[in-house]
């Protein structure tokens, strides 16, 4: 037992130190730069960004999950990355306005997904995915949809939008198209 306990630590060691190798900014997250982005941030729904999401992928599939959350910053108004541990789906880092950051270990929430196949999206209530992850702050006027999309066994990604359900429904299944082939790879 006590050997599965070391592995299961050194797990989740090894994927911190990942995360925060693709996640590190050139900038402190307090800066007047960070607060001038995230005030500017606009959600882009360019095609030739959205197909750059699949572009030169790491080999090793927690690189590339990591690779693939952290560019989907530019394309919805917040997310959080969930990594599977035994079906409790751990909140690892989050993105807001376009800036990513990790979760501290105090920080990390774990929460229930229901069964799906891979690359399905289900839409839930933001308010109620926010409130269980304790961050309520990325959507303090309750204005987004929460869409949640398994990308592996491993890892699923919940995106937070306020784009009107006519232009969400053709943003999503552009993502999810560049998902896919970035997962193919």
């Amino acid at each position: 037992m006590e050997k599965l306990s070391q592995s299961f630590v050194s797990k989740i060691t090894m994927l911190r130190k990942r995360l925060e190798s693709f996640l590190d900014n050139d900038f402190d997250s307090n800066s007047e730069e960070t607060e001038r982005l995230q005030r500017d941030f606009e959600v882009s729904r360019d095609m030739g960004l959205i197909r750059g999401i699949s572009q030169g992928l790491p080999d090793d599939h927690v690189d590339r999950a990591v690779v693939i959350f952290s560019r989907l910053a530019l394309f919805f108004d917040a997310g959080v990355l969930l990594e599977n541990n035994d079906s409790r789906w751990k909140a690892q880092a989050f993105f807001s306005k376009g800036i990513t950051q990790l979760f501290n270990n105090s920080q990390k929430a774990y929460i229930s997904i229901p069964q799906t196949n891979i690359l399905e999206v289900l839409k839930t209530s933001s308010a109620n995915m926010l409130e269980k992850l304790h961050l309520q702050h990325l959507d303090p006027e309750q204005k987004t949809t929460c869409l949640l999309v398994k990308v592996s066994p491993d890892y699923a990604f919940l995106f937070f939008s306020s784009m009107p359900d006519i232009w969400l429904k053709d943003h999503m299944d552009n993502i999810r198209r560049a998902l896919a082939n970035g997962i193919a790879d």
